[in-house]
């Protein structure tokens, strides 16, 4: 919003809507820009929701509970606006318009406008989806209708855009508080509504209450958007024959169709030859084509290449990651040969606690799942064999692996995923500290492990690639956390043992 040029467009195209829309009246958002008063070069800009009356006028409506939080810097770009209240009339009924969090408060403009004579409400905003935040938002509409003993419009975006994914389902409801009709969600669509007095009647789609259903549809929903607004077609996946790469490529398919979806195999010698028959079973389903480039020649070579410099030091996970950076290395040559986007595959748990290569299975444009936590993926798979075995069993029953030497497995380096996502909930989303996790159960020793890998992984973090949003914290705009401080952030776990 700092950018003179797109404020300008912004006001251009208000102009424009103006004048086209005509018989209709409509309600639409865009920024808003004014010099601010005493002249220089201050611009003030506000949130505005402009209504069009269908004969050529347009007023605005600024937003004025500004907010601050993860995904959202309002106060950063934007000047609160006035206090007055003012409604609109259509059709000889009076009309109030609010923006986002105005609905909220006992003193927001929402309740105000109502107090003043508004025959309905309309607010229209944008409420980044996560688990849960639908249900929130119906109640606290709902209450507002009972309240005022008005009917609510309550229209909300749908589409994504970088991290933030928004839902829609947007609600029309009654003047005693029931919801009348609903939007669908994660899907543009025009409903048809009917008021009578405070009586609302209109379509009623149904709803799903699994949240599982809801989180596969937004992931969908983030890959189709962030790849058609980025101008890519077709996407590229590493697939390891493991669970994150078959879910990452399962929801590609059905974003964007299997024939725009590229997988690729790329085992080495530690790879086991049950990863590579999952991997080519996967890509049948899927009816995706699959590359299977062996790396084996090539890490022999780098690891020629180094041995002068390797001398008297035992093989470590210098040696591992080699090999997760020749697979990143063939993949984005991939992408930048035939103009794919290459997508990354790491979840939430690994990139909490740093189990993954920088330059290898952290590179890509967009990472699908680092905010779902691995436990939640097998319920995500779950759900997308619902129908028929589209994943193979075996990526499911199989002990997760890196496969980067002989017989790893995860859990030789980190707690069961029951327990570390549960560690992790706790202190990511719900802010608890080191004793509060402890005292919800967790062994005190993993707790403070778990943090300090957490703690330890920042400066990973903050060169993955942007990640879809799906709770209420995830690790992109909203996590903002130091990466060289002496004092730990967090929780000083130098006074772990006191």
């Amino acid at each position: 919003m700092t950018r003179r040029e797109l404020l300008a467009a912004a006001g251009r195209a208000v102009e424009h809507l103006a004048q086209d829309i005509e018989g209709i009246a409509a309600v639409i958002g865009s920024p808003e820009y004014h010099l601010a008063q005493g002249g220089g070069r201050r611009v003030d800009v506000y949130n505005s929701a402009f209504f069009f009356d269908g004969r050529g006028s347009v007023k605005a409506w600024r937003k004025q509970n500004l907010v601050d939080y993860d995904l959202v810097d309002e106060r950063r770009y934007f000047t609160s606006g006035g206090q007055d209240v003012e409604l609109a009339m259509l059709e000889g009924l009076s009309m109030g318009i609010s923006v986002g969090e105005d609905i909220e408060g006992p003193e927001s403009p929402m309740k105000k406008q109502a107090e003043a004579g508004a025959d309905f409400l309309v607010s229209i905003g944008s409420f980044p989806y996560y688990f849960g935040q639908e249900a929130n938002t119906q109640e606290l509409l709902s209450q507002i209708a009972r309240k005022t003993g008005k009917p609510v419009f309550w229209v909300n975006q749908v589409g994504a855009n970088d991290e933030a994914i928004f839902a829609g389902q947007s609600l029309a409801i009654d003047g005693e508080g029931h919801i009348c009709a609903r939007g669908s969600a994660f899907q543009e669509e025009l409903i048809v509504v009917e008021m009578e007095d405070i009586e609302v009647r209109g379509q009623m789609p149904p709803v799903t209450a699994n949240s599982i259903a809801m989180l596969h549809s937004a992931l969908v929903l983030g890959i189709r958007d962030y790849a058609a607004k980025s101008g890519f077609n077709d996407v590229v996946i590493g697939l390891s024959g493991g669970l994150d790469s078959a879910i990452t490529a399962c929801l590609a398919v059905e974003a964007l169709g299997s024939g725009h979806v590229h997988c690729v195999s790329l085992p080495s010698p530690y790879t086991s030859p049950q990863s590579i028959t999952d991997a080519k079973e996967l890509a049948d389903n899927l009816v995706c084509d699959l590359k299977i480039i062996p790396i084996s020649d090539v890490l022999a070579s780098v690891k020629s290449t180094l041995l002068d410099s390797f001398i008297d030091v035992n093989q470590d996970v210098a040696e591992e990651n080699i090999q997760a950076r020749l697979r990143g290395m063939f993949c984005m040559a991939l992408a930048n040969k035939y103009g794919w986007l290459l997508l990354n595959a790491s979840n939430k748990s690994e990139l909490a606690v740093g189990y993954t290569t920088l330059y290898g299975d952290m590179s890509g444009s967009l990472a699908v799942l680092s905010d779902v936590y691995k436990s939640d993926l097998y319920r995500l798979a779950d759900w997308i064999n619902r129908e028929k075995e589209v994943i193979p069993v075996s990526i499911l029953t199989k002990p997760p692996s890196a496969e980067l030497r002989p017989n790893q497995l995860d859990a030789d380096s980190l707690p069961p995923y029951n327990i570390l996502d549960g560690i992790l909930r706790l202190v990511i989303e719900e802010g608890k500290t080191r004793e509060e996790i402890a005292e919800a159960g967790y062994p005190q020793e993993t707790v403070d492990e778990v943090l300090r890998l957490l703690v330890r992984s920042e400066y990973k973090r903050r060169q993955a690639a942007p990640g879809l949003r799906v709770t209420r914290r995830g690790f992109g705009r909203g996590w903002r956390m130091p990466l060289a401080a002496k004092h730990q952030w967090f929780w000083d776990i130098s006074c772990a043992d006191e």
